[in-house]
């Protein structure tokens, strides 16, 4: 028991140093900038699932879904926080740091750790095991190899970049999942030291929960549930029935509430919220949405650009933007979204990656040491999968490369151990060098405003404008039209705006000549809704004014009178028959990357529509485009088909075919081919998108 609350202590402690020494918790407060966990808390402790009901309490990258607002970086870590939540209620203190709730986490991760790697009790080492490695035994169970192995996994150099860096609700994620993920590897340590039913069960329940955190840790939960299978088995043979039977059951629990939770949460038990999230990314609609270049590259092509992704360095380049080219070695010449802001590997991992790999490997084929075996297998059976997964995806950043750090800290484990048995004194020493020298030379990403810790007051603001947003009655047209005055103020594009239109009600330019009939139509946002005026030339002209006009010296001359003509509404802000707040407030990033002037669009933007019956977008592009591939529509997680389309003047007229859906829905619109998602603006204007009829 002493020994269980020492580790405890120095966990604890650890903890904290670690938090504080990268500025992750300060004196005028303990709460993250992103209030997404803290929003999904409060929502679960009021009894819901989504964060709010109202499309107002949108920000960037969260989802509308048909039961509302939800986020999309996973429950496990709102779970670990809600106790916390409900302890600081009951104290009065609400909400509760966030950040404490993230010291305790790492507390416990680096606990189990500790205890995961102290040296064996000669009891705990199997007699088969004393006599086959009797003479690397007292190196391999030393203080060095734990104090090694600990400063490996807790203190990966990548994972301490990304303590030391911006910690928005991305990094957030990213630490939970790599916490959960070496609880997972203390568990299978803590099993194969001594099998018992009870640790093995601990191990699988948790296992099978692990994907609430995050998708990627659900891997390395399998690896964990098939690894300390075959030791329980291995230990007990067929009495071991039951208790594999009822941990496998525990696990497919787990993941069974994920799936539920997904489908609850947004319509799919395979859908985690990256088909649904609105943000003013056009390229990563398009690639999330649709389709993407990379997911054509060969494999040999994406391998040497993960290869030169881990380890190459990018992000000692990465300056001009998310579609930078000459970022690495071997890096595919096709647009991906890469976004490179801190150090995870560099080319000495490597070699240390390889020579754990080799380890296992011989181990495995001579039937060696049980410890070699068991971390190999880990590593292998749950990174391989999200080696695969990232060879082809999407997008590839900093923070999802540590999503292979485990599997790697535990191949780096069994080259130390190789180490510290083979030169047990100056091992240790030449380890915290090399750590020391990989941390000190890290880069790290700090921006101002978003990394640091926020006052209590700050972070309830930022969640009460989530889960408490004022929900407006939105009443949508039935069309965005470009020779619509009022279309900006549907839109989430401008601040103010001026609009003129001829007496029939043809769009014109504001600076053209102006004649009897012509209207003007001005608006500007005045907090959360938009003041609009509107002003028209009478038919009758005005009678000029004449008055005298000097010289404008002191005592001079009047001068011959001079007639002025009248002021007209381009001219006079007085001349205004109508003027009216007009409400609600746009939909938040609504029609984004629409050019309200001349029609054209991003390689693709989203739009709100309502109740639709069909979807009708009028198109103008380039002479001989195939319109059956040019324009793509995604409402919601279904894919619209195209059922006509009509030629124009210069475009095209595209009829889709529109599930029944009824309230506010997104339409997400890609236009062009996806080896274009990288640029800034399409080839192709937009006239207007029609849903229903009046």
């Amino acid at each position: 028991m002493l020994g269980r609350l020492r580790s405890l202590g120095v966990a604890l402690a650890l903890a904290l140093i670690v938090l504080v020494a990268c500025r992750q918790i300060a004196l005028h407060g303990g709460y993250a900038p992103h209030p997404a966990y803290r929003a999904q808390v409060d929502a679960l402790l009021d009894g819901r699932l989504a964060l709010t009901p109202a499309p107002d309490g949108l920000i960037h990258d969260l989802a509308w879904t048909p039961s509302g607002v939800q986020q999309v970086w996973g429950l496990g870590a709102p779970l670990w926080q809600l106790p916390f939540e409900a302890l600081g209620r009951a104290v009065g203190v609400s909400p509760f740091p966030d950040r404490l709730a993230l010291l305790a986490w790492l507390a416990a991760m680096w606990l189990a750790l500790i205890r995961a790697f102290r040296p064996r009790d000669v009891g705990e080492i199997r007699p088969d095991d004393q006599r086959r490695f009797a003479g690397r035994t007292r190196a391999l169970d030393s203080r060095a190899m734990q104090l090694g192995a600990v400063l490996i996994t807790a203190l990966l150099p990548g994972f301490v970049a990304l303590l030391r860096g911006r910690i928005g609700i991305y990094e957030e994620a990213a630490i939970y999942a790599y916490g959960a993920a070496m609880m997972l590897l203390a568990g299978v340590i803590a099993v194969l030291r001594r099998p018992t039913t009870a640790r093995y069960l601990i191990l699988v329940a948790f296992a099978g929960l692990t994907g609430l955190v995050r998708p990627t840790v659900w891997f390395y939960g399998l690896a964990a549930t098939l690894v300390a299978t075959a030791i329980v088995l291995r230990n007990h043979g067929r009495p071991a029935g039951r208790a594999i039977a009822l941990g496998l059951a525990l696990f497919v629990a787990g993941g069974g509430a994920l799936y539920v939770s997904n489908a609850a949460r947004f319509g799919s038990g395979t859908e985690f919220g990256h088909r649904l999230n609105v943000h003013s990314l056009p390229g990563n609609i398009v690639a999330t949405r649709f389709s993407y270049p990379f997911e054509r590259v060969g494999t040999v092509a994406a391998t040497e650009e993960l290869v030169g992704s881990l380890f190459d360095g990018p992000e000692r380049r990465s300056k001009r933007g998310f579609y930078q080219t000459a970022l690495h070695r071997w890096q595919a010449p096709v647009p991906r979204w890469r976004e490179y802001y801190f150090t995870t590997l560099s080319w000495p991992y490597a070699a240390a990656i390889a020579a754990g790999l080799a380890i296992a490997a011989l181990a495995w084929r001579r039937r060696g040491d049980p410890f070699s075996r068991t971390l190999g297998a880990w590593a292998v059976l749950g990174g391989a999968p999200l080696v695969v997964f990232y060879l082809h995806a999407p997008s590839l950043t900093s923070r999802y490369q540590l999503d292979l750090a485990p599997a790697i800290a535990a191949l780096l484990v069994l080259a130390w151990r190789e180490t510290v048995a083979r030169w047990p004194r100056a091992a240790l020493a030449v380890l915290v060098a090399l750590w020391g020298t990989a941390v000190a030379t890290s880069k790290v990403a700090r921006p101002r405003g978003v990394s640091d810790p926020v006052d209590r007051e700050v972070a309830a603001r930022s969640t009460d404008a989530i889960t408490h947003a004022i929900a407006f009655d939105h009443h949508l047209p039935p069309a965005y039209d470009l020779a619509d005055p009022l279309l900006p103020i549907w839109t989430d594009v401008a601040e103010d705006f001026a609009r003129c239109s001829d007496a029939r009600g043809a769009p014109i330019a504001c600076d053209a000549p102006a004649v009897p009939g012509d209207v003007v139509t001005r608006g500007h946002r005045v907090g959360r809704e938009w003041f609009v005026e509107r002003a028209a030339i009478p038919d009758e002209p005005l009678a000029p004014e004449c008055r005298a006009i000097g010289d404008g010296s002191p005592g001079g001359d009047a001068g011959e009178p001079r007639c002025l003509a009248p002021a007209t509404v381009r001219d006079d802000p007085g001349a205004v028959d109508e003027a009216r707040f007009v409400g609600p407030p746009a939909l938040y990033l609504n029609a984004f990357g629409w050019d309200l002037a001349t029609g054209q669009v991003p390689p693709a933007t989203m739009f709100y529509i309502d109740d639709p019956a069909y979807l009708v977008l009028d198109v103008a592009g380039p002479p001989g485009t195939d319109w059956s591939r040019a324009v793509r529509v995604a409402l919601g997680l279904d894919h619209l088909r195209l059922v006509a389309a009509a030629d124009t003047a210069d475009g095209a007229q595209l009829r889709f075919a529109v599930p029944q859906r009824s309230g506010i829905q997104i339409a997400f619109v890609a236009f062009g081919p996806d080896d274009e998602l990288d640029r800034p603006r399409s080839a192709f204007g937009l006239r207007s998108i029609r849903w229903r009829d009046q």
